[in-house]
């Protein structure tokens, strides 16, 4: 998986707020919490959903299964938004 070009991850204060560089017409305004920052590294890196799933549940000390239809509803709003190749 692939995030599109020209987005970017921003921490402001304690927010993550995800910002479009240069001539990308986005008027939307996106903030994320620790764990969609965490999601979103791992997207920057080209991980798939069941590798990001497994790497939270590592970070966070769950079961994987017990994230997994969180991160999928996560990732889904992400390509909902454009933000997903």
């Amino acid at each position: 998986m692939k995030l599109r070009e020209g987005f970017r991850l921003r921490k402001v204060g304690n927010k993550y707020i995800v910002v479009g560089l240069g001539g990308i017409n986005f008027t939307g305004l996106i903030t994320v919490n620790d764990t969609g920052a965490f999601i979103w590294h791992m997207l920057e890196k080209g991980a798939e959903t069941g590798e990001i799933i497994d790497a939270l549940a590592k970070e966070c000390d769950v079961e994987p299964m017990s994230i997994a239809s969180e991160v999928a509803a996560f990732i889904y709003k992400l390509k909902g938004a454009g933000l997903i190749e």
